[in-house]
């Protein structure tokens, strides 16, 4: 999230934050206070609010009927959610769905539920508390909260897995699939998805090119449920889950390797292994492809959201987001030179060939 979204007293019309009015101490505050927005919007999701008003518009006090829950207390939060932009409030104090409330209701149909509640989570908040920590020691602040790295904590705890999982299902809209729509079946009739998780985007990419075959490489214990999500997506006999080590080797006989969503997590030195370990796999082949979806960074004084995520990685993971001419010394001390340059300021694929 952004910040918040403040709205006018009729409920309707945006009024323009504090950002845009020029007013410095007023956007301190203004950014200080997207807490009290996201606290608000993830009571809603964990009392089921959006759940209830998929049929329709509701009053405090029926919704708080039908939670269990305080109705005065209640009609707080919902005025504050609908203050915020979530929900919209009427005069006669009934409230219904945003766009953005009906995504955070359970499986809705392009929904980002899990993802909002991953991101909300103590666990991905609390390292917020002590960025300084990170860059002060470089040891990531999650490390120094938590007292051990991230995917520690996720194998040591079945819930807080299980949430990461279901998030990453959630966290590939269709623009990420988009970057693929020239993808030549042909050419890349195999694909490895380099520490792909359970296959969810490998699944949803052999669906839309009937003509293609993957493998989803990653840690045993997250490509477990691997073969069930192939089953529900229909790909079965064209996918398989590879246990791998990608640091230290990843399978051969691929045309492309794709490396999605996670170099990032890593500083440079992690991120070379990985595609290292790619490059060996490639071998001879000068054919095939490297293909890394990732936010590319803009050039210095460029505003970009991805300057902000990257305090994420430092704060959580000790990673770090990346610029095009970080990409491409990367690629080049692995064994790759780029093939054209994307667009920067957004989510986007970078593709590499073998030399």
């Amino acid at each position: 999230m952004h910040g918040a979204q403040f709205v006018a007293d009729d409920g309707n019309a945006p009024v323009l934050p504090a950002a845009a009015r020029g007013d410095a101490r007023e956007l301190v505050f203004h950014l200080a206070a997207v807490k009290w927005s996201i606290g608000t919007l993830r009571a809603v999701v964990e009392l089921g609010i959006p759940d209830l008003l998929a049929d329709g518009p509701g009053t405090a006090g029926e919704l708080a009927a039908l939670a269990g829950v305080d109705a005065s207390r209640l009609r707080r939060v919902l005025s504050a959610a609908a203050t915020a932009g979530v929900l919209v409030e009427d005069g006669a104090g009934r409230f219904s769905l945003t766009p953005a409330a009906d995504g955070l209701r359970t499986g809705g149909p392009g929904g980002f539920r899990d993802v909002f509640l991953f991101l909300t989570d103590p666990m991905m908040w609390r390292p917020y508390e002590d960025v300084a920590h990170a860059v002060r020691t470089g040891e990531p602040a999650f490390d120094h909260l938590f007292g051990e790295p991230f995917y520690e904590h996720l194998r040591r705890d079945p819930v807080a897995s299980d949430l990461f999982d279901r998030a990453m299902v959630q966290n590939d809209g269709p623009e990420t699939y988009d970057l693929f729509d020239d993808l030549d079946a042909r050419r890349y009739r195999r694909i490895a998805d380099v520490g792909g998780g359970r296959g969810s985007f490998l699944a949803g990419l052999l669906r839309r090119h009937p003509g293609v075959t993957g493998a989803v490489c990653d840690h045993p214990l997250a490509i477990a449920g691997a073969a069930d999500e192939f089953a529900r997506c229909g790909v079965a006999d064209r996918a398989e889950a590879i246990e791998t080590d990608f640091f230290e080797k990843v399978p051969p006989g691929f045309d492309a390797y794709l490396v999605k969503r996670s170099l990032q997590n890593w500083e440079d030195l992690d991120a070379v292994r990985v595609l290292a370990r790619v490059r060996e796999a490639i071998g001879d082949d000068r054919d095939a492809r490297l293909w890394i979806v990732n936010h590319l960074l803009t050039r210095s004084g460029v505003p970009d959201l991805g300057k902000l995520s990257d305090i994420e990685m430092m704060a959580i993971l000790g990673g770090r987001e990346r610029g095009w001419a970080d990409w491409t010394r990367l690629g080049a001390e692995a064994g790759f030179a780029p093939v054209g340059e994307p667009g920067a300021g957004r989510v986007t694929l970078l593709t590499f060939r073998p030399i």
